[in-house]
C-alpha cells in the first residue's frame, strides 16, 4: 500500500490494520467477525461491513504474495507493519484500532502467538498499555452493564 496523505486516519487505514491482527495467525475466524459486528466496529470505523470485507480481501492478497515462503505473518514484516501502522496517526484514532482488535483477537478464545506479537508491536510503536486499551473498553460498554 502506497501511502498518501489521504490515506492517514482514513477508515479504510484503520480497517487494514484490524484486518492485519486477525489475519495475522493465517485465518480469519467466525467468531472474530461476529465480535466486530458485535461491537459496530464497521460503523465505528466509518465504512460498510462489505468495504471492511474487500479492504481485508485486499491485504490479504498483498500478503500472500509477500509470505509465500512462510506461513504466517511476523516482525520480519517490518517494512509493512510500519507502514499500516504509519498510516494512522490520531491518538482517539489509535486506541479504537488497539480496542477492536484486542476485541478480535480474543474472540475465538484465544490468542495465537503471531497475534500477540503483532498486537504487542502495535501497543509498543503507538505509546499505549494493555491499560490503556482495557480502560478503552471498560467506557466503550453501555451505562446498563457497569
Amino acid at each position: 500500500m502506497s501511502l498518501n496523505a489521504r490515506d492517514i486516519d482514513s477508515p479504510q487505514a484503520m480497517a487494514r490494520l484490524i484486518a492485519l491482527l486477525i489475519v495475522a495467525d493465517t485465518k480469519l475466524d467466525p467468531r472474530e467477525l461476529a465480535m466486530l459486528d458485535e461491537l459496530d466496529a464497521f460503523g465505528r470505523l466509518g465504512l460498510e461491513r462489505a468495504e471492511f470485507m474487500r479492504v481485508a480481501s485486499d491485504l490479504c492478497e498483498e500478503l500472500g504474495e509477500r509470505l509465500q515462503a512462510r506461513p504466517w505473518l511476523s516482525l520480519s514484516e517490518q517494512a509493512l507493519i510500519e507502514a499500516e501502522l504509519q498510516a494512522v496517526r490520531d491518538p482517539a484514532k489509535r486506541l479504537l484500532v488497539a480496542r477492536l482488535g484486542a476485541a478480535a483477537i480474543t474472540a475465538d478464545g484465544r490468542v495465537q502467538e503471531s497475534e500477540r506479537v503483532l498486537f504487542d508491536y502495535l501497543l509498543l510503536r503507538w505509546g499505549l498499555t494493555r491499560a490503556d486499551v482495557s480502560q478503552a473498553i471498560r467506557e466503550d460498554r453501555p451505562q446498563a452493564e457497569r
